[in-house]
């Protein structure tokens, strides 16, 4: 999610530009080491100079526990030759579901890497991801040893992972805090509701999504029917690497409904045209991360680019916990100084909803 910081130089980036930078600075990506034959090396991924899109890599998945655990459980039907098993197996933390996986000696690859000798998990990995009490997310490549889906961002001093989520996408902790909320709901639920605020039919024409995260928002809206485009801001490096790493993320590189933007969205709103968007969804980080971006000259900002009777929803958190209740009023009462009208509880999305007027 993004964060305000006065002292963020100007930044406004297009995220296709982003793949052949984020190798430069900012960014602490992880280290691979070759499993078999050949030296230990660095793999920088997505840091090439053409863009490159998770599906571009046939031999990747990602797993957690429970879903290393199934694939622990083919060891028995290993033989000597490779062989492909019916399943069907649920790999990338529950988005894929493959009907056959391949069977290998050492370990389980998917069937596009048949002519390779390199599985892209060994049973040992499997069995020792199946023994993670972290419960990490785990991205296992043909040759490589898996790595954990998880960073630490210099741009903003902060350390993410990915988490899997029971029936659901995963969600990412940042700086110790889960992103979504996860009492009695999910993700994929907490979209839903944030969305369901500007209606039963949520948002249309033109979105602007404040603090892409993982980018599910960005993703939901722009399945729509009603939405024409979605423009999304998000300020760290890091959680961009978490993007492309996400199997559920991957809509955000793939849909031509969205357009991704890089930058301290304090300084890029001012950068965005007036009246150029139907809907806002303002989704922040706590106000203790993210403090400019619950401010006035903020509120005015997004009321600025919001077309006449656009709406306005924004995340603060639960309306009945003791601090985020006293943050629902001074919220409020700072967007109708920014001139916005009709400002409501939206209970079921942790929120407000506005309208300008």
């Amino acid at each position: 999610a993004a964060m305000a910081s006065s002292s963020t130089p100007p930044a406004l980036f297009v995220f296709a530009m982003f793949a052949s930078t984020c190798g430069v600075s900012g960014l602490a990506l992880p280290s691979r080491t070759r499993t078999g034959s050949g030296a230990a090396r660095s793999l920088v991924r997505f840091a090439d100079a053409a863009p490159a899109e998770p599906q571009l890599f046939p031999l990747l998945f990602v797993l957690c526990r429970r879903e290393a655990l199934q694939l622990a459980g083919l060891r028995a039907q290993a033989a000597a030759e490779a062989r492909l098993v019916d399943g069907p197996f649920v790999i990338d933390l529950g988005f894929t579901t493959r009907q056959q996986l391949l069977v290998l000696p050492t370990g389980v690859a998917l069937p596009a890497g048949a002519a390779s000798e390199s599985p892209c998990v060994t049973w040992d990995e499997l069995d020792e991801i199946a023994r993670d009490k972290r419960d990490s997310a785990w991205e296992c490549e043909a040759g490589y040893k898996p790595v954990r889906i998880e960073t630490f961002s210099e741009a903003t001093n902060r350390h993410a992972k990915l988490l899997p989520v029971d029936n659901g996408c995963p969600t990412a902790v940042l700086a110790g805090f889960n992103m979504h909320r996860m009492k009695g709901t999910n993700p994929v639920a907490d979209t839903k509701e944030k969305l369901s605020a500007f209606g039963s039919l949520g948002p249309s024409g033109t979105v602007l999504d404040v603090c892409t995260g993982l980018g599910y928002t960005s993703i939901a809206a722009s399945r729509l029917p009603g939405v024409e485009r979605v423009t999304t801001i998000e300020l760290d490096p890091g959680m961009v690497e978490m993007q492309r790493r996400n199997p559920w993320s991957r809509e955000l590189f793939t849909s031509p409904k969205i357009e991704r933007l890089l930058g301290d969205a304090t300084v890029v709103l001012p950068g965005l045209h007036s009246g150029a968007f139907s809907c806002v969804c303002h989704d922040p980080p706590m106000s203790s991360l993210a403090g400019d971006l619950y401010g006035l000259q903020f509120y005015q900002e997004l009321y600025r680019v919001l077309r006449p009777s656009g709406r306005l929803f924004h995340y603060i958190g639960d309306p009945d916990s003791k601090a985020s209740g006293q943050l629902f009023k001074g919220v409020g009462a700072r967007l109708r100084e920014a001139g916005f009208a009709d400002v409501k509880l939206a209970k079921d999305a942790f929120g407000l909803i506005a309208t300008r007027s």
